[in-house]
């Protein structure tokens, strides 16, 4: 009578990587540049003045050396 074969080791192939592994990485690049661009968006950024209420003066931005002129 011969023994059976005893089999140690198998070899499978792993599954293919879901979509989300494949493409997470372009998602999140999408999404924080769609982030970012909202963040830094300067549409209507500042709320306009009250009625009655004077604007105020635009300053300019002056250096170090400038109050001594």
């Amino acid at each position: 009578m011969t023994r059976p074969v005893r089999v140690e080791y198998v070899l499978s192939r792993p599954n293919p990587p879901s979509w989300w592994k494949r493409n997470r990485h372009l998602v999140l690049l999408l999404l924080g540049l769609i982030v970012g661009a909202w963040l830094v968006d300067d549409r209507g950024g500042t709320a306009a003045p009250a009625p009655g209420q004077p604007r105020p003066a635009h300053s300019t931005v002056s250096g170090p050396g400038d109050a001594e002129r």
